[in-house]
């Protein structure tokens, strides 16, 4: 199943292609060039791959642009960010123990 692009989306996505249905029109590489390579007979190079979210964006229009639709984005990889509740604050902090400010017996 191919997910439909959320708007402003910000998350790494999941692209898959299938270079041996490939017809090498190009159109994902014209949109997308940092995405989608090439082989050196015009056709796509690659099966599976994660895009970071600075070329999710071109990652989708490639997808969309290919006219044989061998480019699949199957998931939006989101990645959990700590919020303030996940941040421990009020944690006791042991004192370290220091050889100076143990009393000794005589």
């Amino acid at each position: 199943m191919t997910l439909h692009r959320p708007d402003g989306v910000t998350e790494s996505i999941l692209v898959r292609a299938h270079p041996s249905l490939c017809e090498g029109w190009g159109e994902c590489h014209r949109w997308a060039p940092a995405v989608y390579p090439l082989d050196d007979e015009g056709y796509i190079d690659i099966h599976v791959l994660e895009v970071p979210p600075e070329l999710a964006q071109q990652a989708w229009d490639g997808a969309r642009a290919c006219p044989v639709g061998v480019i699949s984005i199957v998931d939006v990889v989101r990645r959990e960010l700590p919020t303030e509740e996940d941040e421990v604050s009020d944690v006791e902090v042991p004192e370290l123990f220091t050889p100076e400010l143990v009393d000794r017996p005589d």
